[in-house]
């Protein structure tokens, strides 16, 4: 008599796969020690984030047909090897490249990149595979990018206490140190039952996909909400260091752990609470909060405002990214993994495009030698770490037009359905 599926085992490691794979947060961390140690520029660290999140939208398309056309496991169980992986060869970036140590970060980032871009092509569309109700997928997605936010937080307090310990110095044992515990996922997806919602022979193609309006619209609605999530999440540790001058130690506890704290406290509330609130208005009024305290973070002149500004953020963006993805899976159900991959593509093009231009931003404006900043008297580099922050409001300010525009296109859609 065959048995059950165990389909609780294949929930457990699409949500271990997100903890885990969370540890891409010690780059911020470590950011400001590399600076010091090698003379990292903002424009290189923006360059890192954007090397990450293009070589991730590459996988996530690159992968998306063999996926569909293989299977899963060999590839959930290829991405935590290829994580760990990258994270030893950014450790040995100064050993393997002497002459060239940024040349080295790339390329183990492009190695952690690529294994972050399939495992975001394969967790949200293996656990839409699972048998069950649409409202509890609805929550099981929402906590699935939960789990995110919650690694986020050890990764930063743990990168933060070990840097404290062990000195900066120390930073490549840090970063050896994380890349052993992905590879425990190797063994769970090794054996969970992974299934598709959606055949390959079934599925939507690319020209249908792209000939959607709505997936069209919850496309840039993707790729603006992962800009306001990213660029607070990766420059929040800069900024509270050095443009709020505040120290490292208290901005990355109570800033950047602050931060990922609302992400995963946004998205586990909705997870658990979700079938009572519509995710348009929560995207729509997230949007416009997260546009408003970033330009809180950039203009104030407390320095406790403008860290609690940069907490608060990940509660407002928390559900942008998850939030269009449930949008997507509801509207197009016949989508199968290739809809999956240009969601996380568009949300990577994003955040990579977004952090290297915030970069941009502040790199030229701490050329100019400013030691002003909207009537407030700041040095040079904090000039230029304000002006970043706020430039980046333009992000989210434009994902809160564009959920405006999807919900009346859902709701249009819906009207007539009825008819």
């Amino acid at each position: 008599m065959p048995t059950t599926p165990n389909y609780r085992a294949t929930v457990r490691a699409c949500y271990l796969g997100n903890l885990l794979q969370s540890c891409g947060a010690i780059f911020a961390i470590l950011f400001v020690p590399l600076r010091t140690l090698y003379g990292l520029t903002y424009t290189q660290y923006g360059l890192l984030v954007s090397v990450n999140f293009i070589v991730q939208v590459c996988s996530d398309i690159l992968f998306s047909k063999p996926v569909e056309r293989l299977g899963f496991r060999p590839f959930a169980v290829l991405s935590p090897i290829l994580t760990s992986t990258g994270l030893v060869l950014f450790a040995l970036a100064p050993v393997l490249y002497p002459g060239n140590v940024f040349f080295g970060f790339c390329v183990g980032m492009f190695v952690f990149a690529a294994a972050a871009g399939l495992q975001e092509l394969l967790l949200s569309p293996i656990l839409d595979g699972v048998p069950m109700p649409e409202e509890k997928k609805k929550k099981a997605m929402s906590l699935l990018h939960s789990f995110f936010a919650w690694g986020q937080i050890g990764a930063v307090l743990i990168t933060t206490l070990l840097v404290w310990v062990l000195k900066a110095e120390q930073w490549q044992l840090i970063t050896v140190l994380w890349a052993l515990p992905p590879l425990v996922n190797v063994f769970l997806f090794a054996k969970a039952p992974l299934d598709a919602k959606v055949s390959a022979g079934n599925a939507m193609s690319l020209k249908q996909l792209f000939t959607s309006k709505i997936f069209l619209v919850v496309l840039l609605a993707i790729i603006f909400g992962g800009a306001a999530e990213v660029t607070m999440s990766q420059w929040a540790s800069a900024f509270i260091e050095k443009g709020l001058n505040l120290p490292k130690l208290l901005g990355d506890m109570l800033g950047v752990c602050g931060f990922s704290l609302m992400l995963g406290l946004g998205r586990t509330l909705y997870g658990l609470k979700g079938d009572r609130i519509s995710i348009h208005k929560v995207m729509i009024f997230g949007s416009l909060g997260a546009f408003c305290l970033y330009l809180l973070a950039a203009l104030s002149g407390s320095p406790f405002v403008g860290m609690a500004a940069c907490g608060l953020t990940g509660f407002c963006v928390s559900m942008l990214w998850p939030g269009s993805i449930v949008v997507a899976s509801r509207e197009l159900p016949l989508a199968g993994a290739s809809m999956f991959a240009l969601m996380s593509a568009g949300g990577d093009l994003g955040s990579s495009a977004a952090s290297f231009l915030t970069g941009q931003v502040a790199d030229r404006v701490e050329a100019m030698g400013l030691t002003s900043f909207m009537g407030s008297a700041v040095t040079p580099e904090q000039a230029a770490l304000r002006a970043g922050l706020f430039f980046a409001a333009l992000f989210p300010i434009c994902c809160f037009g564009i959920n405006i525009l999807l919900q009346r296109m859902t709701e249009k859609k819906q009207k007539g359905e009825k008819s």
